[in-house]
């Protein structure tokens, strides 16, 4: 005899409702084995043939496709040749977007960054060692954070008006400017 199991198992092992394998009993893809049973070895049978459609359904919706070592990377030369040129002018198009000042390289933000980051725990660093002679003088809770709170407000301004980095970031600007009013008198 073969095995069987009951519509309702055979409906949680294939993640649909009863009412579809009702259906798919209906059309034949599933065999009925009596009353809300199913032959198991159809029922297998089916689930794997449906896991193949839903896998290949989902393939063709996302526009992966699964690498297989026996077909060409490309269907012709045209298709071939078509992407070549294209990654050719993304190549040009970064190329223009960097020199324009469009796109930075991540080294140049890294080095910018860093010493920026630098220059920020030196002064915070120097902080204590200023603020110690003027602090030992506070009589009072009040005095002694109002005093920090004026050499943290100072330090902190110094920071934000580093004429290195405004510099920095106005030659960038100028530059960019420059090669854009360039490029559209060309």
């Amino acid at each position: 005899m073969a095995e069987t199991i009951s519509q309702s198992e055979a409906a949680r092992r294939a993640g649909v409702s009863r009412t579809n394998i009702q259906k798919q009993l209906k059309v034949g893809r599933i065999q009925s084995a009596g009353k809300n049973k199913v032959d198991l070895a159809s029922f297998n049978t089916w689930l794997a043939s449906k896991q193949d459609i839903d896998q290949n359904t989902e393939l063709s919706q996302t526009g992966i496709i699964p690498y297989d070592p026996s077909l060409p990377v490309f269907k012709n030369l045209q298709d071939a040749e078509l992407y070549k040129t294209s990654y050719e002018a993304r190549l040009k198009q970064l190329d223009y977007d960097l020199k324009s000042g469009a796109v930075v390289r991540i080294e140049d933000v890294v080095d910018a960054l860093s010493s920026q980051l630098s220059a920020i725990r030196t002064r915070l660093l120097a902080i204590p060692a200023e603020m110690a002679p003027q602090i030992f003088n506070c009589k009072t809770v009040a005095e002694t954070q109002g005093k920090m709170h004026q050499l943290m407000v100072r330090a902190l301004e110094e920071l934000s008006e580093d004429e290195r980095w405004i510099q920095h970031l106005q030659e960038r600007e100028n530059s960019f400017l420059e090669n854009t009013s360039e490029s559209t008198t060309a």
